[in-house]
């Protein structure tokens, strides 16, 4: 009976701290969502979201499965908001989203902040079940509380859950659903029922359904399959006969049959099973039709017509090359293979770093915990994210597509605990860790889509290293507007803004800055007294600053008298200023 009754309060404490964790986790991402404006894609991914509820369409947005943005709708469905349409065209290559997203937040003006702090707050659910899950996945597989605490903790106070989940993008709910659906294959794999079967279908549905990157699973779940049964089988704890075969492979067919299935009822059926030879594809990868394989035109595609397009069109945005990509201050126009590694040393904080380095290293140092069957099913999904975002070296944007692999490494890390049954002070080490991790994130709260790790040089320094979403995605404009509220003498002279609508729409009202002389838009201007540096005050994001096109570069002489958020620059420059700077490009003086 004592032993039943401390059974019993351990079980409470555990979960009494899963559940604090997962509330304090909610706040942080419920009050940064009223701090921030809206980034580059959201106001797109909202305006689209409306557009399925309102006209019954997937056209805008089709680049990603329409799941997250619907959700993030509804409230703002409730509550009303004016939308425009008119701006909608249609065909190959197509993303009316982003004029039309502008728009929406034009004509919604200030409210439209308000509208997107709702939508955000629709989504923070999402993060909540990824949280969740990574506490049941790492107790189960190390048989340890402990475990799972250790899991759900690096979760809710990672910087790079933080800083996507108080949005309405897809990286987030992509990386809870896709480790909810990797979590549910693996307890098929343990119990192969038909109910687990369904469970595990259903989720891997609303995985794709969050993001189109999870559909390597159609792929990797065989291999892990037979994987997992071939050992089970030779080590002689599975007998499989010929029929065995053919109820697991059954229920694998059964499982993808749900997943398409969900996946077209969403859409509505719309365009489900057209022939392949009805689309006029635009990416190398999907125009495999030619006279060698004329066979292919009458093929029906058991995917929805919109669904379709928009992963052509996402590929092909990839092929592409020449689009200008940044890292560790160098442009090109191609990407880098080892661009997400580098990202994560350093855009990790350094106690989750070490804490995954000791765990891999754990591997090796005792026989007794080497690595398991079970965790290399837990590896292998988050092996794969790495693999394939890697491989896109067309272009290197958003390190956020990395998001997804997160938590498979938060679980993989609750291996700490064969550490912590050694000595006692591994127990303090890794508790050291944790809080080590948590302190560094929360010191850059709100602000942790920016956030860079202290050797990396923080926040201040970041741009050295990552620019566009990894730093700066229009999240400060609200922080400009109140400064400037602060600050009536104050009057923009020039703002140059990275994000998705006129900074006009919330009443900040300013021209552009001056150009750089140097620069391609810059080399245009025959009066020479109209290019950069010129007196008065002007604000920058971190993006315009440090952009590619060098429009603002001269910018880089001056030092900012105060920075907005982290990502917006105030300079004042004076008519001496000026002249200094102007003596140095060789521009004529005032």
């Amino acid at each position: 009976m004592k032993k039943s009754s401390g059974s019993v309060r351990k079980f409470c404490g555990t979960w009494f701290f899963v559940i604090i964790l997962l509330f304090v986790h909610s706040l942080l991402l419920g009050y940064a969502a009223t701090r921030h404006s809206p980034t580059a894609l959201e106001g797109p991914l909202l305006a689209a979201g409306v557009s399925h509820w309102e006209l019954g369409r997937y056209e805008l947005y089709r680049v990603n499965p329409p799941l997250v943005r619907m959700v993030a709708a509804i409230p703002v469905m409730l509550t009303g908001c004016e939308t425009n349409w008119t701006r909608f065209v249609d065909g190959p290559r197509t993303r009316p989203e982003y004029s039309i997203g502008s728009q929406f937040i034009e004509i919604n003006g200030k409210r439209s902040f308000w509208l997107m702090t709702i939508a955000r707050w629709a989504c923070i659910p999402f993060s909540l079940i990824g949280g969740l899950y990574c506490f049941f996945w790492s107790r189960e597989l190390y048989r340890s509380d402990i475990s799972g605490l250790i899991a759900v903790t690096l979760w809710c106070f990672d910087p790079l859950i933080l800083g996507n989940g108080e949005l309405i993008t897809n990286d987030v709910a992509a990386a809870s659903f896709g480790l909810v659906a990797c979590y549910y294959f693996w307890r098929w794999l343990k119990s192969p029922s038909w109910t687990n079967c369904i469970i595990a279908g259903f989720i891997f549905a609303l995985a794709v359904l969050a993001k189109t990157t999870w559909l390597f699973l159609f792929g990797l779940y065989p291999i892990i399959a037979i994987l997992w049964f071939g050992i089970k089988f030779w080590r002689g704890e599975l007998i499989i006969k010929r029929l065995t075969i053919v109820i697991i492979g059954t229920k694998i067919f059964l499982m993808f049959f749900i997943v398409l299935w969900i996946i077209n009822a969403f859409y509505g059926f719309d365009g489900s099973f057209e022939e392949y030879g009805s689309y006029s594809f635009v990416s190398k990868k999907c125009s495999i039709i030619d006279n060698k394989n004329p066979h292919l035109a009458s093929l029906p595609i058991p995917l929805p017509r919109q669904f379709l397009i928009g992963l052509d069109t996402q590929i092909s945005d990839f092929e592409h090359f020449g689009q200008m990509s940044y890292l560790a201050g160098q442009w090109r126009d191609r990407g880098w293979w080892y661009y997400y590694v580098y990202g994560l040393l350093v855009k990790e904080t350094h106690g989750t770093q070490i804490l995954l380095l000791l765990s891999i290293v754990s591997i090796f140092c005792w026989k007794k915990n080497r690595l398991s069957l079970d965790e290399i099913i837990l590896i292998l999904p988050a092996l794969s994210v790495l693999f394939i975002v890697s491989s896109q070296v067309a272009f290197n944007t958003h390190f956020r597509y990395i998001v997804p692999m997160m938590g498979f490494i938060f679980i993989f890390i609750g291996r700490m605990t064969l550490f912590m049954e050694q000595k006692m002070i591994w127990k303090i080490v890794v508790a050291f860790l944790i809080f080590l991790s948590t302190i560094s994130s929360l010191s850059n709260y709100p602000h942790s889509l920016a956030y860079f790790n202290e050797l990396s040089g923080g926040i201040k320094n970041g741009h050295q290293h990552l620019l566009h979403s990894a730093i700066d995605w229009g999240q400060d404009l609200t922080y400009l507007k109140e400064w400037l509220d602060s600050h009536p003498e104050i009057k923009l002279d020039g703002l140059a803004y990275h994000g998705g609508f006129e900074p006009s729409a919330i009443g900040v009202d300013s021209p552009k800055p001056p150009l750089d002389r140097n620069s391609e838009m810059g080399a245009n201007k025959t009066d020479l007294m109209e290019v950069g540096p010129l007196p008065g005050w002007y604000a920058l994001s971190n993006n315009s600053l440090y952009s590619y096109d060098k429009n603002y570069e001269y910018f880089q002489k001056f030092k900012p008298v105060h920075v907005v958020g982290v990502t917006i620059f105030i300079f004042y420059i004076t008519q001496e200023d000026a002249n200094r700077v102007r003596k140095e490009l060789g521009l004529p003086v005032f």
